[in-house]
């Protein structure tokens, strides 16, 4: 007999199901517009501050939510989002800590799919190829961090948009967090160093 999802798992699943929806949103709008040419960024960094959490990020880039799950694993969300959709969600609770980063990626890809079907009519149109996998390593939180790097196509009315995900899980004292980034596999380049200064100076304190 199958078991019941617990409280973490219905959570995290919610967590999973928003980033696909802001993921065919960002598709719908490459497949379906032209693309804006994005500024330079000469402007300092930016450091968000709030309840424990601090990180940098480019100036431009924007902290669109913080949110925490009101039930009883008190999951916290963040989201970052950068320039040509690139996005970074950061979870935070201590149930995170027995989660493996390589189920919650694979977790993740086959939620991709599964969630266009509750969508709109017309996300429901985009069709997600295979996720590949393979390992990746990157600073997080000041720390080499090993982690799963995802490569996927997001396809749709015959045109196609390679999409690269990563995902990182820290220990930062008192709370794990899980780190995912995701952008256009052709903006890749042009966003990589905001993606890096946002997980290398990740803090936690455990204030709030």
């Amino acid at each position: 007999m199958p078991q019941a999802p617990t409280p973490l798992h219905a959570t995290l699943a919610l967590a999973t199901r928003r980033r696909f929806h802001a993921a065919a949103a960002a598709a719908l709008g490459l497949l379906l517009a032209a693309s804006l040419v994005q500024p330079a960024l000469a402007a300092p960094n930016v450091t968000y501050t709030k309840d424990g959490v601090s990180f940098e990020h480019p100036a431009g880039w924007k902290v669109t939510e913080d949110s925490v799950a009101q039930d009883e694993t008190r999951l916290r969300s963040i989201d970052l989002e950068g320039p040509d959709d690139a996005v970074v969600t950061l979870l935070f609770s201590p149930f995170l800590k027995a989660q493996s980063i390589e189920a919650f990626a694979a977790t993740t890809a086959k939620n991709r799919a599964e969630s266009a079907k509750s969508s709109s009519a017309v996300a429901q149109q985009l069709q997600f190829g295979p996720s590949t996998t393979a390992p990746i390593t990157r600073n997080v939180a000041g720390q080499e961090n090993k982690g799963v790097s995802q490569r996927f196509v997001i396809s749709m009315l015959g045109q196609k948009l390679p999409h690269e995900a990563r995902f990182f899980k820290a220990d930062l004292g008192g709370t794990t967090a899980i780190i995912m980034t995701q952008v256009a596999t052709e903006y890749a380049k042009a966003t990589e160093a905001g993606f890096a200064l946002a997980l290398d100076t990740l803090r936690y304190s455990g204030k709030r």
